[in-house]
Formats: C-alpha cells, structure tokens, sequence
C-alpha cells in the first residue's frame, strides 16, 4: 500500500515536471513567435523606408539634371538674344551710317558749305529720331542741377545765376526707358566767396 503510493506520488511529480516543461515550451514559443513577429514588423519598416530613400534620393537625382538643363537652356538662350539685339540694332543704324560716309565722300567735290552743312544737320535729325523710336531721350539741363541726372565737373561763380543753376552741358546725358544711359556732363554757378578781411583776422 505505502509502495503504491509512493509511486502515485512519484507520477504525480513526473507529470507536474511535465506540465512545468510543456508550460515552459509553449512560453518560450510564444516569444520567438512575438520576437519573429516583431522582426518582421522591423524589417518591413527598413524596407519602407529604403524605398523612400531611393524614390526621394531619384527624385532629387532628376531635379538636379532638370535644374542643370534649365541653366543650358537660358545661357544658350541669353547668347542667341544678345545676337539677335546686336543685329537689330546695327541694322538700326547701318543707314545712318552710310549717309555720313557719303557725306565724307562728298567733301573731296563739294563746293557750297551751305549744302553740305545741311546734308550733316539731316544725318544728325536722322540719327536724333532713330534714337527717339528705341526710346532713347536726352537728359534736361535747363534749370537747376540734379545730382540724379547731371555730373557736375566744374563750378563757377556767375552773377545773377543761382546757386546749383546750370551754367553750360559738356557733354549730353541720355536715358532709356527712363533708365540712364550716362549722366549729362555740365558746369554749375556757386556762390560767390567772400574775401577775408586780413585786419578783422589779425584781431
């Protein structure tokens, strides 16, 4: 009787380690599986993200050959409008041009001033309403000096004119499109210096 119990105990043992190692087994399987789980779960986020590298990485790759394409393209279009300006404007200006060498040929026969004083004032009308169509105008230098359009290269003191009046224009100023191609050159009044008395100084 004690032997069979014994024996029952013993089973009872043998099965409770049992219990305890399938117990164990399925606790270990459960985190591998969790473990599998979260690896993959890890994986497909690198593998995410890797794809977003190379699709951001490609795009930028393209932008940058566009960007590169894009400089080509306005250099190239920049020279052929600088060519196509100077053609128009030479063209502009190839009449004028033969005219005044005609009117230098013409120096060797002519015989009347006059008329070929009147031949240059029509090159130089010419030349005037050319320049007026492409929007050129001359500078004003009547009145007042202005630091904004005028260049002033010499000051004198003139009785009667006013302080910064224009006195005489060197050389012309012209602006284009409101724009200034180069200032008028011009000499101004200023106001008279008062001489010192070398008495009141020695006082």
């Amino acid at each position: 009787m004690e032997k069979e119990m014994k024996n029952e105990q013993k089973k009872e043992q043998e099965n409770g380690t049992t219990d305890k190692s399938k117990e164990k087994n399925e606790a270990g399987e459960k985190i591998d599986e969790k473990i599998v789980k979260e690896q993959k779960k890890y994986d497909e986020i690198i593998a995410e993200k890797d794809k977003k590298i190379y699709e951001l990485t490609d795009k930028y790759l393209r932008a940058l050959a566009e960007l590169d394409n894009y400089r080509k393209r306005v250099a190239k279009e920049k020279q052929e409008f600088e060519k196509n300006t100077k053609n128009e404007v030479i063209s502009i200006f190839l009449p004028i041009f033969d005219n005044l060498e005609r009117a230098f040929a013409s120096l060797e026969t002519a015989t009347d001033v006059n008329s070929l004083k009147a031949g240059i004032e029509m090159i130089i009308k010419q030349f005037k309403d050319t320049l007026k169509e492409m929007g050129v105008k001359e500078i004003e230098t009547k009145g007042i000096f202005n630091p904004d359009f005028h260049h002033a290269l010499h000051k004198e003191y003139v009785e009667g004119k006013s302080e910064g009046e224009i006195l005489e224009v060197y050389q012309k100023g012209y602006l284009l499109d409101n724009r200034i191609i180069r200032p008028a050159m011009v000499k101004v009044a200023c106001e008279k210096e008062e001489k010192k008395d070398s008495d009141t100084e020695k006082n």
